[in-house]
């Protein structure tokens, strides 16, 4: 069955732009119903060679015969002889690529200049709304009537939200959810968290809650909105994955990342074009920051041991504007070979009361005062910059570079939970988790909570990390010369349906990081507070699809061992 039937030839008349000597582009939004069967039709064909999730055609390989790629990435490196169609998900052809037939993309993108498409190249930006039935797959009639308004509806939802952390355990979320039709649709979502870590108890610190209103303009790019929210927020959570921090915690007892309380409403209006990878946003929040004690949640290593200390945060009311913006022109978000990725974030206080709580010895010492509690300035500016350049050197080889800024814009200290840290498998991986952090770790100290008489005293920090921050990172990826493929017939595919995907054809890869941090704030007692120096690590790792091993050597400070470490993503 080929691509170039009947919904083929209905296309061919829209209006193309020609991308070679025979190919031609054509890019429609909206995805007719004949498409949908056609689509059906074409994955269900027992002559189609199904790829379930994210695959590869690698350099130097090639399938004879008609593909279907469903709910995946796809990236030809190789040479594909028949007729290609991805569905919900993106195509990559990298310079060595090559499609003798026609192609189809649908509820997805095409990243196509450097490669070769003989026959014509058909992109449906809308996905396609299916249900399986056993292999095969058909269309989804109630969803695709929503979708083509059939009514609109409101439907309960049950999910995880954020990761599995030492203060809320696994926060769940539960409640209705409201959804319109069509590309200007309003969106309302009213949702109660329940944090596993609280049990069936029902107070105002074991539960939370997330309620969004927003309405969508200009074709589904402009949005506007807002949301009353009580969650628990990491102070940073760039370097890892959420599924990553998750496993971390549950598994092994090692919780990555520092959290706090933030409770009130922010509006926001944002533009959103995948397609060009652009996103802007503007917000006004209006909070409360609190203090987020640890709790004692089950993992499965080491639970018998007490979990880390939290640092204070500034506590009280705190108003704010943020602005983002987000340019995207990597050839592939999960797996880029090529392109830049740019992200800027800025807060400026604009109001509030934030003061950080005094402190007193540690725990098991006299409670002694150590500071007494501090108003902090809330007319703060801060900002982050998170830019990333990859470049294809060859067939089979990659240099990926990463630049991070961030913090304080006036020179001033900042609130503690707008902080940063380096340190571990998200930053340096050679040192310690949030160990480079202006000696906010080198103290510790406790603090009195809780309505009881006496009250609680837990251990605590008295700062987060730097008020600036810089990091380098480089890195080269190249193949391997061998094969673990799962035998001489299956050169087609070197994945495995799982998630994350699993590459039996790793790639290797050496790596050098740099970075330093800055503190603005006067020493507090007993916490000596200081600009951290440059540090410095290597390493290498091998990569199988998702899932990389890695060895990392720091070449100064205190930590002179090698770290072993798993991720289930690249680093950047």
């Amino acid at each position: 069955m080929r691509l170039t039937t009947g919904w083929l030839m209905l296309a061919a008349g829209l209006a193309a732009v020609p991308l070679g000597a025979q190919e031609r582009r054509i890019e429609e939004a909206d995805l007719p119903r004949d498409v949908a069967d056609e689509i059906v039709a074409y994955f269900n064909d027992p002559g189609t060679l199904r790829f379930n999730g994210r695959g590869e055609v690698p350099s130097g390989s090639r399938i004879v015969g008609n593909v279907a790629v469903l709910g995946g990435s796809f990236r030809v490196a190789g040479v594909l002889e028949g007729d290609l169609m991805v569905v919900n998900g993106d195509l990559t052809l990298t310079v060595t690529g090559r499609v003798t037939g026609d192609v189809l993309v649908v509820g997805g993108r095409a990243r196509t200049d450097t490669g070769t498409i003989d026959g014509q190249l058909v992109v449906f930006g809308e996905p396609l709304t299916y249900r399986r039935r056993g292999d095969d797959i058909e269309v989804d009639e109630r969803g695709w009537s929503r979708r083509r308004g059939g009514g609109r509806g409101v439907q309960l939802t049950l999910r995880s939200e954020g990761n599995y952390n030492r203060v809320e355990g696994l926060p769940v979320m539960l409640g209705p959810i409201f959804r319109g039709e069509g590309p200007n649709q309003f969106r309302a979502d009213a949702l109660a968290v329940w944090r596993s870590e609280s049990g069936l108890r029902v107070s105002e610190d074991a539960t939370g809650y997330f309620i969004r209103a927003e309405q969508y303009l200009g074709d589904g790019r402009l949005s506007v909105g807002a949301t009353a929210h009580s969650l628990v927020e990491p102070v940073e959570r760039w370097g890892l994955r959420d599924i990553e921090a998750s496993l971390a915690s549950f598994l092994f007892h090692r919780d990555y990342r520092d959290y706090y309380d933030r409770r009130g409403f922010t509006a926001f209006v944002r533009w959103d074009d995948p397609e060009g990878g652009v996103r802007v946003g503007l917000a006004y929040e209006d909070e409360e920051h609190s203090f987020a004690p640890v709790g004692s949640p089950w993992t499965l290593k080491r639970n018998e041991q007490p979990w880390r200390a939290q640092p204070l945060v500034g506590e009280g009311r705190l108003r704010s504007v943020t602005t983002e913006l987000v340019l995207d022109g990597r050839n592939d978000r999960d797996d880029p070979s090529d392109g830049w990725y740019l992200e800027m974030r800025s807060r400026l206080g604009v109001g509030g009361n934030l003061t950080l709580p005094g402190y007193s010895a540690p725990v098991g010492e006299p409670a002694t005062v150590e500071a007494d509690a501090v108003e902090l300035g809330n007319g703060f500016r801060s900002g982050f910059v998170d830019l990333r350049r990859h470049t294809r050197l060859g067939p089979g080889s990659d240099l990926h570079l990463r630049g991070i800024l961030g913090g304080s814009l006036d020179g001033e200290p900042l609130p503690p939970q707008f902080q940063h840290a380096l340190g571990g498998e998200g930053s340096l991986p050679g040192y310690r988790p949030l160990s480079i952090d202006c000696g906010a770790r080198s103290s510790g100290f406790s603090v009195f909570r809780g309505a009881d008489d006496p009250p609680t005293r837990v251990p605590t920090y008295a700062a987060y990390g730097c008020d600036r921050i810089a990091l380098f990172q480089a890195e080269y990826r190249g193949d391997l010369a061998f094969d673990l493929g799962l035998g001489p017939d299956d050169e087609w595919d070197s994945s495995w349906d799982w998630y994350p995907v699993i590459d039996l054809t790793p790639r290797w890869l050496v790596f050098f990081d740099a970075g330093r941090g800055w503190s603005l704030a006067d020493s507090e007692p007993g916490s000596p507070r200081s600009d951290t120096g440059t540090f410095m690590d290597v390493g290498l790792g091998l990569n199988f699809g998702d899932l990389g091993l890695y060895w990392a050597k720091p070449l100064n400070g205190d930590n002179r061992g090698v770290n072993f470490f798993l991720r289930i993503d690249h680093r950047f």
